[in-house]
């Protein structure tokens, strides 16, 4: 799946598109069960303009939001 197939993406400027990209594989490079995070299981790309953070809604139910800082934390 490529990211322009997952909704929202259409709406990032240039900047978020590219924290997404390195922020998401820095991000996978850590997980025990990179499968479940897979672009494939992405529901929903959202700005999250509260806390300055792309916010990625996966199919398990998890929220995780990139931030500009190049960090990741998960949505309670």
């Amino acid at each position: 799946m490529e990211w322009n197939q997952i909704p929202g993406y259409d709406q990032l400027d240039e900047d978020q598109i590219e924290r997404l990209s390195l922020v998401y594989a820095r991000h996978m490079d850590t997980l025990d069960d990179p499968a479940a995070y897979a672009k494939e299981n992405i529901l929903e790309i959202k700005r999250n303009q509260e806390q300055h953070s792309l916010a990625l809604y996966f199919k398990n139910g998890n929220v995780i939001n990139y931030t500009p800082e190049g960090e990741w934390f998960k949505s309670v």
